[in-house]
Formats: structure tokens, sequence, C-alpha cells
């Protein structure tokens, strides 16, 4: 799965460019890495499974990338320019452990930013009033927060929130079957045109731009 709208918004809010050296934390098929290069950085990037980065090298033998847990990342303290955390960290057994290691190898100067899931986005608040329930996103594994909590979460990890972005743009990726006016309703306003009018606290997904705690 490709979401090159979010990953573009993150490197541009990071800023990255020529002379920067970037980490992707659990880079999946290594794409970000592409886009990232692209713009004169050096990318690397780590991931868990050994099947996606064997289809990413498959797509492009130059992505460098890495098998390892990102909750102990093989990399010098110090070392990146600027890290970024698309939609992952959430799945991670321990999350915080995951953010002490990201803020660990972050240069004193570098910022990473981190794309994280909403508990109470508009839509899981919908399902509650109608189901009673939050349903699940169909993930082996997924934990959600609001805002203020995955900002202290990040705070105790290390790192300092210097601001947060609401991301509620895209297609959903997942697609029920007999549910086909709901799911072009759903991806209609909530993500075609969620940006414009989705207060920032009931977003999908939050990207925390942070700094390294001095």
């Amino acid at each position: 799965h490709k979401n090159l709208g979010q990953a573009e918004r993150i490197l541009d809010l990071l800023e990255v460019g020529p002379g920067m050296r970037l980490l992707d934390v659990a880079c999946g098929l290594g794409y970000v890495l592409d886009m990232a290069q692209a713009r004169g950085a050096a990318a690397v990037g780590l991931d868990l499974s050994s099947r996606a980065l064997a289809i990413g090298r498959e797509e492009s033998a130059g992505r460098q990338m890495v098998l390892g847990n990102g909750e102990r990342l093989p990399y010098p303290t110090s070392w990146f320019d600027a890290v970024v955390c698309l939609g992952s960290l959430e799945h991670f057994m321990d999350p915080e452990a995951g953010a002490r290691e990201i803020a660990r190898v972050l240069k004193p100067q570098g910022r990473t930013a981190i794309l994280l899931p909403n508990s109470h986005h508009l839509r899981a608040v919908y399902n509650v009033w109608r189901f009673g329930e939050i349903l699940p996103d169909l993930q082996d594994f997924e934990q959600f927060a609001t805002r203020r909590e995955w900002e202290a979460m990040l705070t105790r990890s290390g790192l300092r929130v210097v601001a947060t972005y609401k991301y509620d743009t895209g297609w959903a990726r997942i697609y029920r079957p007999g549910r086909t006016l709901a799911w072009i309703l759903y991806n209609t306003l909530f993500r075609v045109l969620g940006d414009r009018w989705i207060p920032l606290n009931m977003t999908y997904t939050f990207i925390f731009v942070c700094t390294k705690e001095p």
C-alpha cells in the first residue's frame, strides 16, 4: 500500500533536502526512500518484514534497507538529520521503546515526523454511537490514542512535539463488501474533504513533528 501524498507532506514538513541523512523506521517496501533520495538526501530504511524488503528491492535495487526491529535500531546515537515513521509505531509491541530509539538516533538539531492514529476520530465516534464499539481496522495489532495521549508518550520518550498536523486525505484502505455506498460517502466526506473541515482533535491521523529533547 502506497500513500505518496502522505509521504510527500511529511518530507515537506521536515524540509528534506540535499546533504541530509534520513531514516525511515518501518519502511515497508521503501518507496519513501526513493522520494527522499530524489530530494538529494541519503536515505536508509529499516523494517521487521523480510518479505516487504524483498519486494521493495525487486522494485528498486537502489533502496538501502535493512532487516531490523524498530524498538532496537542498529544505528549510532545522534546519527540522522531526519527520521520518519509513517503509520507504524502504533503496531509496535512497545511504541514508547520505538519512540525512545527514534529520539536516540536523531541528531540534537534533527527533526522527526511520526504519523499516528486517533482513537477519537469522527468515524470511531460514529461507530461507538451506532454499534457501541470502535470497529477494528482489520490489523493484527494496533494501538490508538488521543492527541494529548500520543504527545505525552512522545514527550516521555525524549521527544519534544513542536507541531501537530491533521492528515485526513487519501482513500481508505479497507473496502467491505456490501457497504459500497457507505464506503463512497466516507471517502468523499472524511478523506477527500477531511483536511478542510475535520477538527484537529477528531482527525483520522496525526502528524507529530518533533525535535530531540536536550
